[in-house]
């Protein structure tokens, strides 16, 4: 962006209309196959005008990604002030999370955008993000609502399998996701709760 220009509020909610358009344009054709012209014809801008805005391709999608993950943070922190068991966090978390647009995103982060300057940030909050289901693995065998086992292969497995599915079902919002949400949370808990321990 340039930084010699103001920032109205105005130029806010244009900035924040190409991110919604560009997070549905991804999440369809992927990066590689995006072209800026598809994000400013769908928002009847001009080509030049995604320009005052972002750099490059790589700058604007390495910004839906940061508002992608800004609404994972506000989730997260909103859950970890829930009263209830971590394995009801967990069930919460894809819920919740699986219904936001562009999700599939995070997972497939071209290296080829490793010197962009907004890189180091999104690696850092993806880092943060994964220490924070780390946690709800660990404190869920404290509390005694999930079994024992290595939390971050607990949270890797469950991680890779809410992602293929998300991408399965093409999800966008609740009322495509809830038929399946059931599923999700009785996968949950065969995996994961202590309810569903054998007996040796």
């Amino acid at each position: 962006m340039n930084k010699n220009i103001q920032i109205s509020p105005k130029h806010v909610k244009k900035k924040d209309l190409i991110l919604d358009s560009a997070v549905f344009i991804f999440s369809e054709y992927g990066f590689y196959n995006t072209k800026l012209e598809q994000i400013t014809r769908s928002l009847n801008l001009t080509d030049k005008s995604i320009y005052y805005y972002f750099t490059s391709k790589g700058d604007l999608f390495l910004e839906v990604i940061l508002s992608v993950q800004n609404k994972l943070d506000r989730l997260i922190e909103t859950i970890n002030q829930m009263d209830t068991t971590h394995i009801e966090k967990i069930k919460t978390y894809t819920n919740k999370s699986m219904t936001i647009n562009g999700l599939t995103l995070l997972m497939n982060i071209p290296k080829s955008l490793s010197n962009f300057a907004l890189y180091n940030k999104v690696k850092s909050n993806e880092a943060n993000q994964y220490k924070a289901w780390t946690k709800w693995f660990q404190q869920g065998q404290i509390d005694g609502s999930m079994i024992h086992g290595d939390p971050e292969e607990h949270r890797n497995f469950l991680f890779g399998s809410l992602f293929y599915l998300h991408r399965w079902h093409a999800i966008t919002d609740n009322e495509s996701y809830a038929h399946i949400q059931p599923f999700i949370e009785t996968m949950i808990d065969r995996m994961y709760s202590t309810q569903f321990q054998r007996v040796q």
